[in-house]
């Protein structure tokens, strides 16, 4: 179903803090806090075209403002294949401690593997506030930030063009947070996000053309009051992209979803959470989630564990699960769960349902089920079970040794033990 094209005028500033080819990368305008602490630009157009190499940068600690500038990256992709874990041909850079602040200007990179914005290292910030960014070459990244490194964005339009272009990155122990951002994504293999680290985003308006909204590669990712769309794959995709990941975690509470192709969920390759809370959900496939192997990993050994939160949130959409993989769907009071899982027979496929007081499902066809858990009493715990159709339980399985291996009667159906 999915494939591995995921695993995307020139004025100088005169100052002790210009062109340098000293420690760490070179740059077209390079500030070093070993020199100088504190500087500021404004009103200034600055390009680089050499390889390896950024329009500004920012390092050993130094702070520091530039506003009403504009910068282009326009050719020479890096040496480097880990370029963006370091930083190295990012158009706008800061390392080692240092803090940029960036107010009503333009970044745009226009070559491949050269990543617009990076903060790279412990205590390494970049606020954004009031800006542009567009990227129009494949492999590049509207934002990256990594190792302990942060960028905090404001009021910022982010737009990307090409294949592999994300409009938000994080590598491991990378933060980003945004604010009242929007933009669109227009490239095979390019969602909003990317996460192999943190992200946190509100009150924004983004799509992904072609991709998913986000992707999370073992980090964490967390939406609130967005409006998010997304054309293909599915809504979000949380999977290990190299190796199998574990612990990824996708928050989303009140947001606006729409999905034109795919399921909202698609789990493979890694362990992870999804936590919903009163978003408004349109997800056209009538998909919910699958939990399963794919293209990622290695083949037996590549299934998805996923727990499913569900809290004050109406889903509707099919589940599925193979036989390497595990769901645990969680339905919080106030939660209804409309859609079969597992409509073939697959006593292979870990499933389990736990439905606290005031929650319910509607199964549109028979499911299949590893187990079920109602926390309440058994008699009022089968009303929260609606639809006409059959759930089949394992009778063997300790969760339900209630059950005593019986039929019931539920709230229009039955559950019944698969023989």
């Amino acid at each position: 179903m999915f494939n591995k094209t995921f695993s995307l005028l020139c004025l100088l500033a005169a100052s002790s803090a210009g062109f340098a080819q000293g420690s760490g990368f070179s740059a077209t305008y390079k500030v070093d806090g070993a020199s100088i602490k504190n500087e500021n630009r404004s009103h200034v157009a600055l390009e680089s075209v050499e390889p390896n190499s950024s329009v500004v940068y920012a390092t050993n600690g130094v702070d520091l403002i530039m506003s009403y500038v504009r910068l282009n990256k326009t050719s020479g992709a890096p040496y480097e294949p880990d370029f963006r874990e370091t930083g190295c041909n990012s158009a706008l850079l800061a390392d080692g401690g240092s803090k940029i602040t960036l107010e009503f200007s333009d970044v745009n990179s226009h070559t491949s593997q050269a990543d617009a914005i990076s903060a790279v290292g412990e205590g390494t910030l970049i606020k954004i506030n009031d800006g542009n960014i567009r990227i129009s070459r494949a492999g590049s990244a509207g934002v990256n930030a990594s190792n302990g490194g942060k960028v905090t964005l404001e009021n910022t339009a982010i737009y990307s063009y090409s294949s592999q272009d994300p409009s938000l990155y994080t590598c491991p122990g990378g933060t980003i947070e945004a604010i009242d951002i929007r933009g669109d994504n227009v490239g095979q293999a390019s969602p909003a996000f990317y996460s192999q680290g943190d992200i946190s985003v509100k009150e924004s308006k983004l799509s992904s053309s072609k991709w998913s909204i986000g992707s999370v590669d073992g980090g964490k990712l967390t939406l609130f009051k967005n409006e998010l769309r997304s054309g293909g794959v599915s809504g979000f995709l949380l999977y290990g992209s190299k190796k199998r990941s574990e612990n990824g975690e996708l928050i989303l509470d009140k947001n606006r979803l729409t999905v034109n192709d795919g399921p909202l969920f698609m789990v493979t390759n890694t362990s992870a959470s999804i936590t919903l809370s009163a978003n408004d959900i349109i997800t056209k496939s009538g998909e919910l989630i699958r939990v399963c192997s794919d293209d990622w990993g290695d083949k037996g050994s590549n299934g998805g564990n996923a727990v499913l939160n569900v809290n004050k949130q109406k889903l509707k959409g099919t589940v599925y699960v193979d036989s390497i993989s595990s769901l645990t769907v969680n339905l919080k009071k106030g939660s209804q769960l409309t859609g079969h899982m597992n409509s073939t027979e697959n006593r292979c496929a870990r499933t389990k349902v736990v439905l606290s007081a005031g929650s319910s499902w509607k199964s549109k066809g028979n499911s299949y089920i590893t187990s079920i858990v109602f926390e309440q009493p058994l008699e009022k715990g089968l009303k929260q079970l609606k639809g006409k159709h059959v759930i089949y339980y394992d009778p063997s399985d300790p969760d339900n040794a209630y059950l005593e291996g019986k039929e019931y009667k539920t709230g229009g159906g039955v559950l019944r033990p698969l023989k």
